[in-house]
């Protein structure tokens, strides 16, 4: 039989060891299998290519622009990405923060996500009027947090997507005080980095970024390629989450896909090739059409695979087949075709896109606990009051309220008589996602033994994941607790 002291020794570990934490520092417990988590979207420019291009490709997120359309005058049967463009805005934090309130309360219910600016980390993403023009993440990561702060005040549910960051490389110099920045563009890394450091990590439900595959297929070895130029590049982007104890954020791939060789829409044998504007700068990039086709549907299907921390995705685009001069990139991402009509002609991935499977992810509330249990250790002949504390938070999106309720149980082991019940008591019995959860236990009239008994948390609403849960509550009453600090010590019974 176990020496008392050594079973009173296990029951003081056990108590120290039980830990409530942040939301980003502890992974929560597996309840149930990895829902399909990929949301399949395009880029659209019109609105009024919704029902006559978007909706064949059975795809069910759908990105806007603000820059093209306004905010949409009635619900579609479809998920929505709404851009808020800064590019004509001011930097006067209040006119910011006013116009963003502006657009989600005409949002409220109608769109599910906004991103907060398009490629922060290139020059042109806020008027020439704005100083500084170049990239600056101080300023970003002030826009962004007015900009959470105003739409969650008028839209709590609604997802806030931090501004797509486009992938320029390893940018050398420094402007502005940043380094890896040139006055034209700030290395993505960097950036990300920076906006971190910044705090701009408690701003964003999602975390932006454009992973275009460039010249290689979509499963290349970003370390293989200059500058990680690779549809995997955002692997890099995760790893960096990580690393500032952002890990729990999903990314979304705000914009990706591959530039198709523009000869194959009728633009003439090396016509844009022999354009400066095009070839210096995208040539080297464009893939053949069946190629394009290939690598995008084959990306969707890397990303299920293995990348349970991605969100939505998506492709660049469905609808600019037509905008700008002959040798525009942006035609030739397109999955459409220009012919002169204003739908134009479906490219090979178009099609592509409209037949491949699809497992549409969930993007409703997900309920965690950061704890897998609370042990209360008590001395049998000191009872008294001992406090816990749970944290039920949301790791999906929208918002969460959950309910709390107690189950007792039986003694399982020691002296005392069978059939006395663990009884915790909670100081609230309903909450918002993070707001704490207190459990109380009053160990006065047990006698020594272990007790067991269990907290249910359960969501308020349907369409939550991993609800409801059950945290074991397990009461440990000793003949003598023997006071434990930081190292560990123990009071010789002699």
């Amino acid at each position: 039989m176990k020496d008392w002291r050594s079973w009173v020794y296990a029951g003081v570990i056990a108590a120290l060891v039980v830990v409530t934490s942040a939301p980003g520092a502890t992974v929560p417990p597996a309840r149930a299998e990895i829902p399909p988590h990929l949301g399949y979207g395009v880029n659209v420019r019109f609105q009024n290519h919704v029902d006559s291009l978007f909706a064949p490709l059975g795809f069910e997120w759908l990105k806007l622009w603000e820059e093209y359309d306004p905010i949409p005058t009635a619900r579609y049967p479809y998920q929505v990405l709404f851009l808020i463009d800064c590019t004509q805005r001011s930097d006067d934090m209040e006119e910011w923060g006013d116009a963003v309130e502006t657009i989600a309360e005409a949002g409220r219910g109608l769109i599910e996500a906004y991103e907060i600016c398009n490629e922060p980390n290139r020059a042109e993403w806020l008027s020439k009027d704005v100083s500084p023009f170049q990239p600056d993440p101080s300023l970003y990561a002030q826009m962004l947090q007015v900009a959470h702060e105003r739409i969650k005040a008028v839209d709590p549910a609604a997802i806030v997507v931090s501004a797509g960051l486009a992938p320029v490389g390893r940018i050398e110099g420094t402007c502005g005080g940043w380094n890896g920045n040139n006055c034209s563009a700030m290395d993505e890394r960097e950036y990300a980095r920076q906006m971190f450091l910044l705090g701009a990590g408690d701003y964003f439900d999602a975390f932006g970024y454009h992973p275009y595959g460039f010249a290689y297929a979509p499963e290349t070895d970003p370390t293989s390629v200059s500058n990680g130029f690779a549809f995997r590049g955002v692997e890099v982007m995760h790893d960096l989450l990580g690393q500032y104890g952002l890990e729990h954020k999903p990314i979304w791939a705000t914009e990706f896909s591959w530039l198709r060789d523009p000869s194959a829409d009728g633009a003439g044998p090396e016509w844009c090739h022999r354009d400066p504007a095009y070839e210096d700068n995208f040539g080297w990039m464009d893939v053949p059409e069946v190629q394009q086709a290939n690598y995008i549907t084959r990306s969707f299907q890397y990303a299920d695979e293995n990348w349970p921390w991605m969100g939505a995705m998506f492709v660049w685009n469905l609808d600019w087949h037509n905008y700008g001069w002959l040798c525009n990139p942006a035609r030739y991402f397109s999955v459409r075709k220009d012919n002169d009509t204003d739908p134009g002609a479906p490219a090979l991935a178009y099609d592509a896109l409209a037949t491949i499977e699809k497992r549409p992810g969930h993007f409703g509330p997900r309920l965690a606990i950061a704890s897998n249990g609370i042990t209360f250790l008590a001395d049998v002949d000191e009872p008294g009051i001992i406090t816990a504390t749970l944290r039920p938070w949301n790791a999906g999106y929208q918002v969460l309220t959950w309910t709390a309720s107690v189950a007792a149980g039986l003694q399982v082991t020691g002296t005392g008589t069978l059939g006395v019940q663990v009884t915790p008591t909670l100081v609230i019995t309903t909450g918002l996602q993070g707001t704490p959860l207190t459990v109380t236990m009053d160990s006065t009239g047990y006698t020594t033994g272990t007790f067991i008994g269990h907290i249910t948390v359960t969501a308020t609403t349907t369409d939550v994941l991993d609800t409801p849960q059950a945290v074991p509550v397990t009461l440990l009453v000793v003949p003598e607790v023997y006071r434990a600090y930081l190292p560990v010590t123990l009071r010789s019974a002699s």
